[in-house]
């Protein structure tokens, strides 16, 4: 039986993330300062989630474990006690970069310096989060109900902002089939309140193209006819 999987939308956003980045890094001219300082911002963004990865995981992941068992790994959390971690170098990078911007070292060597930094972010992001899936999720199976590990994310969604949200599930769906947005989708609009949905929906179908939304929309509109019937004759989900 497929369980619950706590990681699955920020894993699913980071994925996108990653991808987006490094997709438009190929084609970034180091010599054209706002290409630059979009790729940085870009970056940054990055970087940050990877931070809220981190904080989660220790304020609310790790604890809900050291209650009941000792010995817990830490995945994203290790990279907030190593100052030399793949989220400072490249950091570190950035600030160099701004400081000689225009300068011919500083057009010869950043483009190389700047890629190899993001390879190495982005593999240590692809093996935290790979950590947190085989290590922490077996251990989560193991002492906690589904519902129990759903109201975990409801707790932890709910201390978040809801503009950091909504961007979040906008990069989570580019990691998603149009049945899977459709079945998300349709979830939410049962457990959010009318005006969050709303603005959910806008954010959502501003992220994807016409045609794609079409679909989601004609697959959402499917899976409320699937649960009507189940409803309608009483067969279980």
């Amino acid at each position: 039986m497929r369980r619950f999987n706590i990681f699955q939308t920020s894993h699913s956003a980071l994925r996108a993330q990653l991808l987006d980045a490094s997709l438009q890094l190929q084609f970034t001219n180091f010599t054209k300062p706002q290409q630059v300082q979009h790729r940085f911002d870009q970056v940054i963004e990055l970087v940050l989630a990877c931070q809220r990865q981190a904080e989660e995981e220790s304020r609310y992941i790790i604890p809900a474990l050291q209650a009941v068992e000792k010995n817990i790994p830490e995945c994203f959390a290790a990279g907030k006690k190593d100052r030399y971690s793949p989220l400072d170098r490249i950091l570190d990078h950035m600030l160099v970069f701004d400081k000689e911007a225009g300068s011919d070292r500083a057009n010869k060597w950043a483009g190389v310096l700047f890629k190899a930094s993001f390879r190495s972010l982005s593999d240590w992001v692809i093996q935290a989060m790979q950590r947190q899936e085989e290590m922490l999720n077996p251990l989560l199976w193991k002492f906690y109900s589904d519902d129990a590990l759903y109201m975990l994310q409801l707790r932890i969604e709910g201390k978040q902002p809801l503009s950091e949200w909504l961007e979040l599930c906008s990069w989570m769906i580019k990691d998603m089939n149009d049945e899977d947005i459709a079945v998300w989708l349709n979830s939410m609009e049962t457990s959010l309140p009318a005006p969050v949905f709303e603005l959910l929906l806008e954010k959502i179908s501003g992220h994807l193209p016409l045609m794609k939304w079409d679909l989601v929309e004609e697959r959402k509109r499917e899976e409320w006819k699937k649960e009507e019937w189940k409803k309608d004759f009483g067969v279980g989900v």
